[in-house]
């Protein structure tokens, strides 16, 4: 039960965070994708002379000099639709008032540098930035195309999301379960914890994710994507009739969880509805 708590608290923190850049990166790039708005391969064809300042996250009173590399679109994998290039900004190393090992610590671009970009909007909206909880991945790194797959498979996902949990096979049907559960309960890079509210799906929308969630094994692991942490991220309460149940000795805790949780389905949570973060207009 303690175990419990404090992995849905870390996780929490980790999703609710207004200043993204005081806790790890994420480490997988399919996680990233789901982060951000948009989503390229791009090379890096030019750097801009000038300099633009702007802030390093919304709200803040400061703004630190950004270069900006000019990035011509190769792969277009999310939000970059009917876009031949994007303009990038970075704070270049060793900027005066960034803390060593504190965000922003982004690549250094240089021209003819090629990554997998995981891109959102600057505060300032002149051009993208590269969030320090979403690094990019170079192309040249050793396991870049198994990288790149895994990204294009969950964005597509998360793009029709009724398609994907209609799959065959349960382990298809699990993963875009915890994909989507993941991109409707994160809080969007570069957007404040008070600019988001709770949108309810509704109860027909929601059941077949919740019921994918239990086609598969849970481990508890919350540096990956699981199910366990897809679960955790819900944030069921006494209020949606939802009792964490008791540890089992010599049993796995999130497999008791997971036992528990297709039971509550088939009762109080039979019109549980997925609550949804979305940015205030």
């Amino acid at each position: 039960m303690l175990r419990y708590v404090l992995s849905a608290f870390v996780l929490f923190a980790a999703v609710t965070a207004g200043r993204a850049d005081r806790i790890a990166p994420i480490a997988q790039p399919v996680e990233r994708a789901l982060r951000v708005p948009v989503v390229v391969v791009g090379k890096v064809t030019a750097i801009e002379k000038d300099t633009i300042d702007a802030p390093l996250y919304p709200g803040s009173p400061n703004k630190i000099a950004h270069k900006i590399a000019v990035v011509k679109i190769e792969t277009n994998i999310a939000g970059a639709d009917g876009t031949t290039h994007l303009k990038v900004g970075f704070v270049p190393s060793g900027t005066p008032g960034i803390r060593p090992g504190r965000g922003p610590e982004n690549p250094e671009l240089k021209e003819g540098q090629e990554w997998l970009f995981f891109l959102t909007k600057s505060p300032a909206g002149a051009f993208h930035i590269i969030p320090y909880m979403t690094p990019p991945v170079e192309t040249k790194a050793k396991d870049f195309k198994e990288q790149l797959e895994s990204v294009k498979k969950v964005v597509a996902v998360v793009a029709d999301p009724a398609k994907a949990l209609k799959a065959e096979k349960p382990a298809e049907r699990y993963f875009a379960a915890i994909a989507t559960i993941y991109k409707l309960r994160t809080l969007p890079e570069g957007t404040a914890g008070d600019k988001v509210e709770n949108v309810s799906l509704t109860a027909e929308e929601s059941r077949p994710i919740l019921k994918a969630l239990t086609e598969s094994t849970w481990t508890e692991s919350f540096d990956t994507m699981s199910g366990y942490r897809a679960f955790s991220m819900l944030g069921l309460t006494e209020a949606d009739g939802w009792k964490p149940p008791a540890a089992e000795p010599g049993k796995n805790y999130p497999e008791v969880v997971r036992t528990a949780f297709a039971k509550w389905l088939d009762g109080p949570g039979k019109e549980y509805r997925i609550k949804k973060l979305v940015v205030k207009k």
